[in-house]
C-alpha cells in the first residue's frame, strides 16, 4: 500500500489524508466500490467548493469540501495499490481531475473578486508548476528507491496497458494528461535535468519539497477559505509560492549536488 519502501519514507507535508485514507481503504477494499468512484467523488467535492468561494457561502463548509477533496484524491491511489491493480486510466483520470479542480476554484475567485483572465492563466500556470516540482523530485525518488512506478517522468508515450484498463477510456485521459501536462513536466526537467543522475532523491530535499506538493496547496486554500482571507490566494501563488518553488530548486543544486 506504500509508494516507497520502509526505508525510503520521508515525512510528507502534503500527504495528511494517508492515514484516513488507509482506514476507509480497509473498510471497503473487498466492496465493489472502485478508486474511479473516489476520483469522481473528489470531483465533486472540489466543484462544490469552487460554486460556495464563488457566492461566498458557507465557507467551513468550503473549507471542509476542499479537505474531502484531497482526501479521497489520496483514497483512490490507495486503494488501486491495496488491490494490486495500478491503472493508467486510474492515473490519468486522476490527474485531469486535479487540473479541473485547481482550474474552477482559481475561476471562481477570478470572477468574484474581478481579476483580470491575464491573472487567472498566470495563476493556472505558476499553481500547477509548483505541483510539477514536486511530482518530478518524488518520481525521481520512486524510480531510484525501488518503489511505485506508475508514473514517470515523460508520459508522452506508454507502450503496454493493463489487460484491464480500457482502451478507450486509456485514449481519453492520456490525451487529455499529456496536453495538460507534458510541458509542465518537460520545464521542470530543464530546470534539473541533472537530478536524473542522483543515486537516490534524499528524504530530507523530499520533507522540503513536499511543501509544494499539491495536498500542501490545498489545506492552504482551505485556510485562506476559513479564515475569509480569500482574496489573497490568488497572488499568494503567484508571488511567496513561486519563490519556494525556485527556491527549492536552488536547494537541490546548492546543498544536494551530484557525487
Amino acid at each position: 500500500m506504500d509508494k516507497l519502501p520502509p526505508e525510503q519514507r520521508f515525512f510528507d507535508f502534503s500527504d495528511y489524508s494517508r492515514p484516513l485514507s488507509r482506514l476507509l481503504v480497509r473498510l471497503v477494499i473487498n466492496t465493489k466500490l472502485t478508486p474511479v468512484f473516489f476520483t469522481t467523488i473528489s470531483l465533486l467535492c472540489g466543484i462544490l467548493s469552487a460554486v460556495l468561494i464563488y457566492f461566498d457561502k458557507f465557507s467551513l463548509l468550503s473549507a471542509i469540501l476542499i479537505l474531502l477533496k484531497s482526501f479521497f484524491d489520496a483514497v483512490d491511489g490507495e486503494l488501486a495499490r491495496a488491490r494490486n491493480r495500478p491503472s493508467y486510466v486510474g492515473r490519468f483520470y486522476d490527474s485531469v481531475v486535479d487540473f479541473f479542480v485547481n482550474v474552477i476554484i482559481f475561476l471562481s475567485l477570478t470572477i468574484r473578486f474581478q481579476e483580470t483572465f491575464i491573472k487567472f492563466f498566470v495563476v493556472i500556470i505558476l499553481f500547477h508548476l509548483q505541483g510539477s516540482v514536486y511530482n518530478y523530485y518524488y518520481v525521481l525518488k520512486r524510480h531510484k528507491a525501488g518503489g511505485d512506478k506508475t508514473s514517470r517522468i515523460d508520459e508522452r508515450k506508454i507502450e503496454q496497458i493493463y489487460p484491464y484498463d480500457n482502451p478507450f477510456w486509456f485514449k481519453v485521459f492520456h490525451s487529455l494528461y499529456v496536453w495538460i501536462y507534458s510541458w509542465q513536466d518537460w520545464i521542470i526537467y530543464k530546470f534539473d535535468s541533472s537530478a536524473e543522475k542522483l543515486s537516490n532523491i534524499p528524504n530530507s530535499f523530499m520533507t522540503i519539497i513536499s511543501l509544494l506538493g499539491l495536498g500542501t496547496q490545498l489545506l492552504i486554500i482551505a485556510f485562506f477559505v476559513l479564515t475569509g482571507l480569500e482574496r489573497l490566494i490568488i497572488d499568494f501563488f503567484i508571488y511567496f509560492y513561486t519563490l519556494i518553488a525556485i527556491a527549492v530548486i536552488l536547494i537541490r543544486k546548492i546543498f544536494y549536488r551530484i557525487g
